[in-house]
C-alpha cells in the first residue's frame, strides 16, 4: 500500500498543474557526443538518472508547451533551468543540454516552439511564467533559478532576467538583436545581479541576414554588458552549429561554419552546464576551452580584459 501510495504522489508531483503528458523518448546525440569524452565531462551525461516528459502547463490562466527534464531522485529545493529555444525552432533540438544538466541535478524545462508572431516581451514574459510554475509546481529553489536560449531565445533570455528578479544566472547561446525591441542597447547594465554567459558563432554573421547578422550579433550585447560577463567565441562556427541537429532540413540558409559540428557543441554545452554548475551550485569556475575550439573574453570597468 505505501509503495502504491508513493507512486501515486510521486505522479502527481510530475504533472501538477499540467493540462497533458507525453513520455520523451531519449535522443542520441547527448550519447554520441560522448564518446572519447573523459569521464565526469560536463559536455556528457551526469550520474543521475533522468525523467523527460513534454507537457502542456497550466499556470495563471495562461498554457504552455514544455520539455521537462529533471533527475529521477530529486530533492525539494532542486536548481532549476528555464531554457527558451531559437525562433521556430523545436525543443527536441536543444534536448542535450537538458539532459546533461537534468543529469547533474537541474531540474530544465525548455520551452515549446513558437511562431515567428511571438514577440520578445511575449517569450520574456513565457520564461518568468515557467519559472514561477516550476517553483509552484516542482518545489525548486526560487533563489537557485537560471534562464538560457538560443538565438531570439537568447536574447529574450538576457530580457526576461533584466525584467523579472528570480533568474539568478544567465546563458545567451549565440543570440541576435533582430527585431523592433533592441535589448543589447535596452539595459543589460541591470543584469549585473545575474552573472552572463555569451556564446557566440564567430562566422554567424556570413550567412543569412535573418541568422545573426554582425550588426546584430553576440558582440554587440557584450559591448553593452556588466562587469564580470563572460564572452565565449566559438571558432568558425555559425548560427545553428550548437544545435543537436544543426543539419536539419530548413536550416541550410544559417550554414556556413567550417567547424566541427561536434566539437562546437561539445563546447557550448560544457560551457552552458559549467557555468550553472558554478553559479546555481556553488561548483567550480567555468572551464577554460581549447584554444583551437573557442576564445574567452571578459568585460570588466567598460573595458575587455582576454583570459
Amino acid at each position: 500500500m505505501n509503495s502504491r501510495l508513493t507512486l501515486v504522489g510521486i505522479l502527481f508531483f510530475l504533472t501538477a498543474g499540467c493540462s497533458s503528458i507525453e513520455k520523451l523518448i531519449p535522443g542520441n546525440t547527448l550519447a554520441m557526443d560522448a564518446v572519447g569524452l573523459p569521464v565526469g565531462d560536463l559536455a556528457g551525461l551526469g550520474p543521475q538518472q533522468v525523467i523527460s516528459t513534454r507537457m502542456t502547463i497550466d499556470h495563471d490562466g495562461e498554457e504552455l508547451s514544455v520539455a521537462l527534464y529533471q533527475p529521477a531522485h530529486a530533492p525539494l529545493n532542486s536548481p532549476a533551468i528555464v531554457f527558451l529555444p531559437g525562433l521556430m525552432a523545436p525543443d527536441d533540438q536543444y534536448e542535450s543540454y537538458a539532459r546533461a544538466l537534468a543529469s547533474r541535478g537541474f531540474i530544465v524545462a525548455v520551452r515549446g516552439w513558437y511562431s515567428m508572431f511571438t514577440t520578445d516581451i511575449e517569450l520574456a514574459h513565457d520564461a518568468n511564467l515557467i519559472a514561477d510554475w516550476l517553483i509552484s509546481t516542482q518545489s525548486v529553489d526560487p533563489k537557485k533559478i537560471g534562464v538560457a536560449g538560443h538565438s531570439m531565445g537568447g536574447k529574450d533570455a538576457m530580457l526576461a532576467a533584466s525584467r523579472y528578479g528570480v533568474f539568478a544566472s544567465v546563458v545567451a547561446i549565440d543570440p541576435d538583436d533582430n527585431g523592433k525591441l533592441s535589448v543589447a542597447h535596452g539595459g543589460l547594465i541591470s543584469l549585473m545581479r545575474a552573472p552572463l554567459l555569451l556564446i557566440g558563432a564567430e562566422v554567424a554573421w556570413q550567412a543569412s541576414s535573418v541568422c545573426a547578422p554582425k550588426e546584430n550579433n553576440y558582440q554587440r550585447f557584450f559591448e553593452q554588458s556588466p562587469p564580470g560577463t563572460i564572452e565565449l567565441t566559438l571558432k568558425d562556427a555559425d548560427h545553428v552549429q550548437m544545435l543537436d541537429e544543426p543539419d536539419r532540413f530548413g536550416y541550410g540558409i544559417c550554414r556556413c561554419g567550417t567547424a566541427d559540428s561536434r566539437q562546437v557543441r561539445i563546447t557550448a554545452r560544457r560551457a552552458t552546464v559549467g557555468f550553472f554548475v558554478q553559479h546555481l551550485m556553488d561548483g567550480p569556475a567555468l572551464p577554460k576551452p581549447q584554444q583551437s575550439d573557442a576564445l574567452i573574453r571578459v568585460a570588466q570597468n567598460n573595458h575587455i580584459m582576454a583570459k
